[in-house]
């Protein structure tokens, strides 16, 4: 490392640093362990900038995890220090216009600490405490692995390591490679149609290529049964849980995907995403591109424009349509965790099922919403530390997560 970290600002200048704060880098987070045992004498300073770090990125209780947005909030503070601030006697030296930059921004952050009194200081050196203290236990995150269950019965483990090929009764041809699974129906010889279901665990996610060419990404803790050839006037599968999309456009076969609280969903070419778990409150469809229509039992239904979603809440009937945000809907999908003005339940449910965790609460649940970025490649422990820096506090004992009384 080049620069010689002498003082809280030093770190505060660094991406690498910045990244090991928000637990979004595994090398950077070894970079600066290895560091830190190699230099013991600057630790005070490193600790420092961590906690300036920690209370300019938690104080309005997001969850962002981009060097970006702390660059923002840091600019942020030094703009409104500077406004509060009196005029100086004289103009600092041109050598120590970046040192007072920075320092203006730790000076806001411990600003911030003591206006907040003494009982909010006192829980957050808590945090810090927390946070210092390697948990006793931790989860990696989920992994490209499924089961898939075959016509009789049978089944293959699916993870992402090495290629194969195999085929079903039927003649169909299934080929295996890096975390996906295609299917090739143009051996299939049978008149007899077979389905085969494809199942993730919690903590797994896997792809599929449909025989008729439809792509699939299947989301944790989710299962969808399809055919190995799609015959007649119509595609249909069957999905529990939460999946994407792509869907290969044929007028003379309307795919459909089929619901287990019988929601049914009719698509003609398009690219869209299922949330339907049973856990959670509510049941969205939310169209990419394209057009669907979605309908219940008794004759409800709803068309939705691209960028629009369809919620159903559970136990009742009603269709609700409404502009939805496609970034966070398939966020997921591209290996991260999005949450805007999401409360703590909801957030912690998408972490359950994707490090395969319980999560329990420790008196009342926090009323409060959150808004950020978590990668989904970081250890269960530091996309904790990063709820953390929005004042949640928690603990890490077999798998289970216990979210204390704030």
């Amino acid at each position: 490392m080049e620069n010689a970290f002498t003082s809280a600002e030093d770190f505060l200048q660094d991406d690498s640093f910045l990244r090991y704060c928000m637990g979004i880098s595994e090398e950077d987070i070894r970079r600066w362990e290895d560091w830190l045992r190699e230099n013991p004498d600057r630790q005070a300073s490193f600790e420092q900038a961590r906690k300036i770090f920690d209370v300019i990125n938690g104080q309005q209780g997001q969850l962002y995890a981009a060097v970006g947005q702390f660059r923002l909030l840091l600019r942020e503070h030094v703009a409104n220090t500077t406004a509060q601030a009196p005029a100086a006697l004289t103009p600092p030296a041109r050598g120590q216009q970046r040192r007072l930059y920075w320092w203006s921004a730790a000076a806001a952050a411990l600003l911030l600490i003591s206006i907040t009194g003494w009982y909010q200081y006192s829980r957050y050196r808590e945090q810090q405490q927390i946070a210092a203290t390697p948990p006793a236990h931790d989860a990696k995150p989920g992994t490209s692995k499924a089961v898939l269950t075959l016509a009789d019965g049978s089944t293959v483990p699916l993870d992402s390591a090495g290629a194969s090929q195999f085929e079903e009764k039927d003649g169909t041809r299934i080929h295996k490679s890096q975390g996906s699974l295609v299917y090739d129906h143009s051996g299939n010889t049978e008149e007899k149609i077979l389905f085969n279901t494809l199942a993730t665990p919690r903590g797994g996610e896997y792809q599929i290529t449909l025989p008729d060419g439809s792509k699939v990404w299947l989301n944790a803790a989710s299962s969808l049964r399809f055919p190995t050839r799609f015959a007649g006037n119509e595609r249909t599968v069957y999905l529990n849980g939460e999946a994407y999309f792509e869907i290969t456009p044929d007028t003379r076969q309307p795919f459909h995907v089929q619901l287990s609280d019988n929601q049914q969903i009719t698509v003609l070419g398009t690219s869209f995403n299922v949330m339907n778990y049973a856990d959670e409150h509510n049941s969205t469809t939310t169209l990419v591109t394209g057009k669907v229509m979605v309908s219940r039992p008794g004759g409800q239904q709803a068309v939705l424009a691209p960028s629009q979603r369809a919620v159903i809440t559970r136990g009742q009937d009603h269709i609700a349509v409404s502009e939805a945000d496609i970034e966070k809907t398939i966020a997921w999908k591209t290996g991260m965790f999005e949450f805007e003005d999401d409360d703590l339940p909801s957030i912690m449910r998408q972490l359950a099922r994707w490090y395969d965790v319980t999560v329990v609460y420790e008196g009342p649940i926090p009323d409060q919403h959150y808004s950020g970025s978590i990668r989904k490649t970081a250890a269960l422990s530091q996309a904790l530390r990063i709820l953390q820096t929005a004042g949640i506090q928690y603990s890490i004992t077999n798998k289970t997560i216990t979210i204390k009384n704030m």
